[in-house]
């Protein structure tokens, strides 16, 4: 799981260097990545569908054009910060809807672990006078609870390979991206021409990176975990961004990262080997 965020917030750096540097529109690199992705893995569309094939496509709708689509329209107007606390609303949604649909219990001591992570995040993150009344806001709370949605749904599919999850799930973005490029954006011609190596880079690496390895990996988790066990690990995500960003941005190291992640490390260390205890095996 932590390379999994690792990988996670790579994606914030060679991201912003895509977006933020050059005109690459962010429609048109999600259609890129997911069409990078059938590229590597479209063999698997020839095995036979899973059982659950219907709730593999609802899991994939949700973590996929959803959610991205959510995100990329709140991150137009909402600021970074902004956008970087409320994302995690996404361990509260994942923990209560895992609870209310699948009878998970969350103790009070993991409970406290949480909320000390999430305190951690908001130190990491916060600028004051940064958040503002802004719709955005409410876009990127609708794209994480998208993903709460299709993290709870990930413990219905059953016994589906990672593979599936992943290869069906760049259909379906592909699917709904390219169009919503063609209607909502322009110029994707001179994109092409002029900052071609820019969106295959970050294409290339939102696809093999993120959405083969992270969400492959993620998707397996999640079936073998418990909700509240696995999605709070993914506050290490703003750890590594921020460490990241100052080593490949420039970025500066404000205390307020170092006291954030003295707060998030022993937190998530508890939550992460806070499991159930397994039976012993009988000699």
């Amino acid at each position: 799981m932590m390379l999994c965020c690792l990988g996670w917030a790579g994606n914030f750096v060679v991201s912003a260097w895509a977006v933020g540097n050059n005109p690459v529109p962010p429609f048109m690199l999600a259609a890129t990545r997911a069409l990078i992705v059938l590229l590597v893995m479209g063999w698997v569309l020839f095995k036979p569908r899973p059982q659950k094939f219907g709730l593999l496509l609802i899991v994939c709708a949700c973590v996929g054009p959803l959610h991205l689509g959510f995100l990329y329209t709140g991150l137009q107007t909402a600021s970074a910060s902004g956008s970087s606390i409320v994302s995690q609303m996404l361990i509260p949604f994942a923990t209560i809807l895992s609870v209310i649909f699948l009878g998970e219990k969350v103790g009070w001591r993991r409970s406290l672990a949480i909320a000390g992570a999430i305190i951690g995040v908001v130190v990491m993150v916060y600028e004051p006078d940064a958040i503002g009344a802004d719709i955005g806001l409410l876009y990127i709370i609708a794209a994480y609870f998208a993903l709460a949605v299709g993290s709870v749904v990930m413990k219905r599919v059953g016994d589906i390979d990672w593979t599936q999850y992943v290869t069906w799930m760049a259909v379906i973005v592909l699917l709904t991206m390219a169009p919503a490029s063609l209607i909502f954006e322009s110029g994707q011609g001179e994109v092409w021409a002029n900052s071609k190596w820019p969106l295959l880079i970050a294409g290339g690496y939102a696809a093999i990176a993120i959405t083969i390895f992270a969400h492959g990996q993620y998707f397996t988790l999640v079936k073998q975990y418990d909700i509240s066990t696995v999605v709070p690990l993914t506050l290490m995500v703003t750890v590594f961004a921020c460490i990241l960003g100052v080593i490949f941005l420039k970025e500066t190291l404000y205390p307020r990262y170092i006291f954030g992640a003295v707060l998030i490390l022993p937190c998530v260390w508890y939550i992460a080997t806070r499991q159930t205890v397994l039976p012993l095996h009988e000699d």
